[in-house]
């Protein structure tokens, strides 16, 4: 596997000189119910691109641990950046990234918060790097990818902090998931036109998580929802 933190600048120019495709994951420190830790947007995002580079051979840049969770600040240990500083962080990352000759840019985002920001960036950046080409994916929003979910565990509803996700975080990091915190009921996710922010969300979540009790949660569900992630990444990046 190539990272691109382990890389020297020199090989990064060699790797260059072959390719200009490079996986960057992108995610989030916020709160995901009283039994997930607050890493978990990171540890997916991380865990994907890492497989995905390990099964393409296309480098993997560090992930991102910071991101726009404004709506989960009312939740103690929710770390967040301003939508405008997180545009900003996005547009720097993609010019510098550009400038060294990467072209075809992955990203593997575990945070729903932070979509808006990436497609601002990238309109932002569009007229300066004119050949600068991204794709987005996301495994909550992924209909073949969340497929699995459903199939294994039945209808589902949310996707924070939900059995899927908790799933997810059992295959990919059991020591941040904490089962017996949870307290054994459903938090249904109502239609609204609603926009959550930190003082509606806590009100409507009281417990954070978004959906049905994932106590039922398995590493089994977890680890063929990664390997379908994966799979799908890799499809994407041969299709670039």
């Amino acid at each position: 596997m190539k990272l691109l933190s382990e890389m020297s600048w020199e090989e990064t120019k060699e790797y260059l000189a072959q390719e200009d495709r490079i996986i960057l994951p992108l995610g989030a420190t916020e709160q995901h119910g009283p039994h997930l830790g607050l890493g978990t947007d990171t540890f997916e995002a991380d865990a994907i691109a890492r497989a995905v580079g390990e099964k393409t051979g296309v480098v993997v840049a560090p992930t991102l641990c910071f991101g726009m969770s404004h709506h989960h600040l009312g939740f103690p240990g929710t770390i967040s950046l301003k939508p405008a500083t997180l545009i900003a962080v996005y547009e720097d990352v993609f010019r510098a990234l550009y400038r060294h000759g990467f072209r075809r840019v992955l990203i593997v985002n575990g945070h729903g918060g932070n979509e808006a920001a990436i497609q601002s960036a990238l309109h932002q950046v569009a007229a300066d790097l004119e050949h600068l080409r991204a794709k987005i994916f996301q495994w909550w929003s992924d209909a073949e990818a969340y497929r699995v979910v459903s199939e294994m565990l039945g209808a589902q509803e949310g996707s924070h902090a939900s059995p899927g996700e908790t799933s997810l975080m059992l295959a990919i990091n059991a020591n941040a998931v904490k089962l017996p915190r949870l307290k054994g009921r459903d938090a249904n996710v109502i239609p609204s036109r609603d926009i959550l922010n930190m003082h509606l969300f806590p009100h409507k979540y009281p417990d954070g998580i978004m959906g049905l009790n994932p106590s039922n949660a398995t590493a089994k569900v977890g680890q063929a929802l990664l390997d379908k992630s994966v799979e799908i990444c890799a499809r994407e990046l041969e299709s670039f």
